[in-house]
């Protein structure tokens, strides 16, 4: 038998292809945010990027009903991961 019916998990495509660019990219986030604080301030920023990185994934979980992965993520902290990540990134390359 065939099941043609609606995925009952997905949003849509829009949302999940929103889900799986945020699964890249807050752990790329978090650990640059940890690289970034090594590079300027060394053990002592280390600590501090990992308690920045704990505050953002806290953060995204709490935007989201307590789920780190949601069926349909919201543009709004989608786009705010997306630009801390790029920024994040374009720093950190600056700083090495």
């Amino acid at each position: 038998m065939v099941n043609s019916g609606e995925n009952a998990v997905s949003a849509g495509t829009g949302s999940d292809f929103r889900v799986a660019i945020v699964g890249a990219l807050m752990p790329f986030g978090l650990g640059l945010l940890v690289l970034l604080g090594y590079a300027w301030l060394s053990f002592f920023g280390a600590i501090l990027g990992l308690l920045g990185a704990l505050w953002w994934a806290l953060w995204w979980r709490k935007k989201h009903n307590k789920k780190f992965f949601p069926r349909d993520v919201e543009g709004g902290p989608f786009v705010l991961t997306l630009v801390l990540a790029v920024l994040l990134f374009i720093v950190t390359i600056a700083a090495t």
